[in-house]
């Protein structure tokens, strides 16, 4: 039937037993694709009846579409003229794997990142309004988004939009590992009561058969039953909470169930004040294998799709693992320490942490601002937050880290995972400013590791650093396995360390975390007379190794997995003018002009010239 019928025109025409026949081609399609390429499993596959529904009762792209996050959108995507590309998704040159303007006329606002929709698509809907145009617009967005600082300020804003505006609650009682927070808790208790839903649907009924009178008394019914709601539900619970903000209530619906859902929509389309459609969704619906495991089967690489079981990629440890373990061991000797996550307790290594000491295990949901703010609070009383959070999503709260926790010198750690390049989920995900926007504020202290022994040491640094904030970054993936030649050595503030220091060589190297270790082996196994420095510490600069290191050279070259503009290609450029010297410094990074696009990550370090390939070819060349 996909290639059969014109999407997404098509859809409007097709029976209700058609468009569940066309949902279960969709399933099938994702599940082949992800286990070839890898990707958002489990997200995509509780939404796709809901997905066919929409685009069944809406007019896209006249009608406006928006998905929160994104990560869910597969399904909207081969519903959307992509079907002959779906296979590329998340490949290189292929299709992105989250919502991209450029893409297709369909995906209207581009998202990589929660909370965003509502703000969007009332910006898009206050256009609409003062240009005169009619068109619907409908943000989809899920339990834990919902529940952000950013999503709720867009609600107590949407009294500034007047025609048709409809929010689809996407409530699958998770995002990455399971919501917080009390919004969540009323999202699912209401779930579970039916008092006021059948006694609303029953009266309805009987009303509606009585002549003439039937139909003006369910409207005034109706307006009593939304004012006395709370006596039986009990005031704050979610509905009543969206009503308090001017938005009509509609649902539970079952995610999967179309016609309920295309009649919800054409309710709303009509209503004259913004509706809220709470549909209930299961991560992973109609894959066994992802259904038990939603969380494993969230993001992943390739897999088997008859047996569900994932390829196996290295043996070696990653950098997420070698954290949490550290964190774990340390806190099991200090009782100070406080890890913080925002939604994300697994995929930052917490999982542990979060089973032994729950208490000292803080997950605030999607609310990274509130993160930052809530460790700098527990600082001033002497506990030793550390915030977990993947780099790209620390930048959410660039004021915080400024005014709540710099500002006052408050010995807050900052752990940041998935620095640097990330590979197949793109420029939303990859963490490439930290190293240059840390290094700008005052009081911070900024690190990176060469390998997983540097990034332990960083930690037992960390916590007994107690002058202003720290900022640790580390690359996703696994931590080289090198026996360096040079004597392990104690960390120290500022200190960088030496790894080869050849006599006559005219050429300095100077790396930063994950780029020690390629440049490393370059110079090693083309036994390159090059000089190489392991700076560790971006901020404080180890000003007395560069004087040292740079006697008697004509070229500096810097690498870094970030934008140089700012980073390490700044910093040592500011060093050589300040110290009056005549030398060449090469910045070998990422440019802060370019977004860095999605696809495998060795791929993406050749593009950028970071690739042990390129780095041989250029290194070579300067001596």
């Amino acid at each position: 039937m996909l290639n059969k019928i014109k999407l997404p025109t098509g859809i409007k025409n097709l029976s209700q037993k058609d468009l569940y026949h066309l949902s279960d081609e969709v399933r099938e399609k994702i599940i082949d694709v992800v286990s070839k390429n890898g990707g958002h499993l489990s997200s995509n596959l509780g939404v796709i009846e809901l997905t066919v529904a929409i685009h069944a009762s809406l007019c896209s792209p006249k009608d406006r579409i928006l998905w929160d996050v994104g990560h869910q959108s597969y399904a909207h995507k081969i519903l959307t003229g992509r079907l002959d590309r779906f296979d590329t998704i998340r490949q290189y040159n292929g299709l992105s794997g989250f919502i991209k303007r450029g893409e297709s006329e369909h995906d209207i606002f581009g998202v990589g990142h929660a909370a965003t929709s509502l703000s969007a698509a009332l910006g898009i809907a206050k256009a609409r309004d003062l240009k005169g145009e009619k068109f619907s617009v409908l943000s989809v967005i899920g339990d834990s988004s919902i529940s952000s600082g950013e999503a709720f300020e867009a609600i107590n804003n949407i009294n500034t939009v007047k025609g048709p505006f409809i929010i689809v609650l996407n409530d699958n009682e998770m995002s990455i590992s399971s919501p917080v927070g009390v919004l969540s808790d009323h999202i699912t208790s209401l779930r579970y009561n039916s008092m006021y839903r059948g006694f609303k649907r029953t009266g309805e009924r009987v009303m509606l058969k009585l002549p003439r009178v039937g139909k003006p008394l369910v409207k005034s019914i109706d307006k009593l039953l939304r004012r006395t709601k709370h006596v039986l539900i009990n005031y704050e619970k979610i509905g009543v909470i969206y009503e308090e903000f001017g938005i009509r209530y509609l649902g539970p619906i079952d995610a999967t169930n179309i016609p309920h859902i295309m009649g919800a929509i054409r309710h709303a389309k009509n209503a004259r004040e913004p509706v809220l459609i709470h549909v209930l969704s299961k991560k992973g619906h109609g894959y066994k294998p992802a259904e038990e495991n939603p969380t494993k089967f969230h993001g992943l690489g390739k897999f088997n799709a008859e047996t569900g079981v994932l390829e196996k990629e290295t043996d070696n440890k990653n950098y997420t693992q070698v954290f949490g373990d550290k964190i774990l061991e340390c806190a099991t000797k200090n009782d100070k320490i406080v890890a913080i996550a925002a939604a994300m307790t697994e995929g930052t290594g917490l999982a542990g942490f979060q089973k032994k000491y729950p208490s000292r295990c803080v997950d605030v949901g999607i609310s990274e601002e509130h993160a930052v703010t809530f460790a700098g609070g527990l600082a001033v009383e002497g506990m030793k937050p550390f915030i977990v959070i993947y780099s790209t999503f620390v930048q959410r709260s660039f004021d915080q880290i400024i005014h709540d926790v710099a500002l006052q010198k408050l010995p807050v750690v900052f752990a940041m995972d998935r620095a640097g390049i990330v590979g197949e989920d793109g420029p939303t995900h990859h963490g490439t400013f930290d190293l240059a926007y840390m290094r700008m504020i005052p009081n911070m202290t900024v690190m990176a590791p060469k390998d997983g022994e540097e990034l332990e040491k960083m930690i037992d640094f960390s916590i007994s650093h107690m002058i202003g904030p720290i900022s640790i970054r580390y690359p996703k993936g696994p931590v080289p396995e090198i026996k360096w030649a040079t004597k392990e050595t104690v960390l120290v503030l500022g200190k960088g360390e030496c790894l080869f220091n050849p006599k006559q060589a005219e050429v300095l190297v100077i790396a930063i975390g994950s780029m020690v270790a390629p440049v490393y082996t370059v110079i090693t196994e083309n036994k390159l007379a090059i000089k190489l420095i392991n700076i560790r510490f971006l901020k404080p600069l180890d000003t007395d190794l560069l004087k040292q290191m740079s006697k008697g050279c004509k070229t500096i070259v810097t690498y870094e997995e970030g934008v140089m503009q700012g980073g390490l290609y700044s910093a040592i450029s500011e060093w050589v003018q300040e110290a009056c010297l005549n030398i060449q410094v090469i910045g070998k990074g990422l440019d802060y002009n370019t977004f860095v696009t999605h696809g495998s990550r060795d791929q993406l370090l050749k593009d950028h010239c970071l690739h042990e390939e390129c780095i041989k070819e250029e290194l070579a060349k300067l001596v």
